[in-house]
């Protein structure tokens, strides 16, 4: 069986993957979105998902520290590796104290960033582009834009993990005490590429490009609201 995920929420995932172990369908392979299973006992696998140092690969240590704890690797995409053990062993987790785990989604959001960075570089590209009339370039330019939001909502959301965890750890939330506004940014990115394209597309596509926009400011700003309640609270 074959599906295919867009996933970038890396709890979600690992999520997903179990459900689907507990009906009897084991990930075997992954490919950019293509999720490959195969039929298993219903709950015979638990699966957890990792960051790793290398791209597209693991150390030799890192395999033998994995093999000697019972766990496979499954297959690694870009810096995320995936793991399986038996259900029947010992439960799986991979960080077991608080301070590991807050290292972890550090790791974690700081690789978001980099992406996010990358990203905004390749936006403000794909803007040249579409203001010399391309259409490819304005296609690519909405794509990345929508990529952008995604990368700052799995950002903010890494944070609000990170924060729970050193509040368990007896350490300041640090990241409850300023209001979110990544999908703001977005939105005010798309209302400047908006202006930029006045005069090189029809009044359709910048009424979508403005419109669009303007739905992210309002949402970024309910966001920051909403944020703040709950910070006061």
């Amino acid at each position: 069986m074959i599906k295919f995920a867009l996933r970038l929420d890396k709890d979600k995932e690992t999520k997903w993957l179990n459900d689907l172990a507990r009906e009897g369908h084991a990930l075997t392979g992954f490919c950019a979105g293509f999720y490959k299973f195969e039929d298993c006992k219903p709950g015979e696998y638990e699966y957890q998902i990792d960051l790793t140092d290398r791209l597209f690969r693991v150390t030799e240590d890192y395999r033998e520290f994995m093999q000697e704890a019972g766990i496979e690797i499954v297959c690694c995409w870009g810096y995320w590796v995936i793991l399986r053990k038996k259900a029947s062993e010992r439960e799986f987790k991979l960080y077991t104290d608080v301070e590991s785990n807050i290292e972890h989604y550090k790791k974690i959001r700081n690789m978001f960033r980099v992406v996010t960075v990358i990203e905004l570089i390749c936006f403000y590209v794909e803007v040249a582009a579409a203001q010399q009339g391309s259409t490819a370039g304005f296609v690519s330019m909405v794509i990345i834009a929508l990529l952008l939001l995604a990368f700052a909502n799995i950002t903010v959301r890494t944070n609000r993990v990170i924060g729970e965890l050193q509040g368990k750890a007896g350490r300041q939330n640090c990241y409850q005490k300023r209001p979110v506004n990544s999908i703001l940014i977005v939105g005010l990115l798309l209302n400047s590429a908006g202006l930029m394209l006045q005069d090189s597309v029809s009044d359709v596509v910048h009424g979508i490009v403005v419109g669009l926009a303007l739905v992210l400011m309002i949402a970024g700003l309910y966001q920051m609201s909403t944020t703040y309640k709950e910070t006061k609270e």
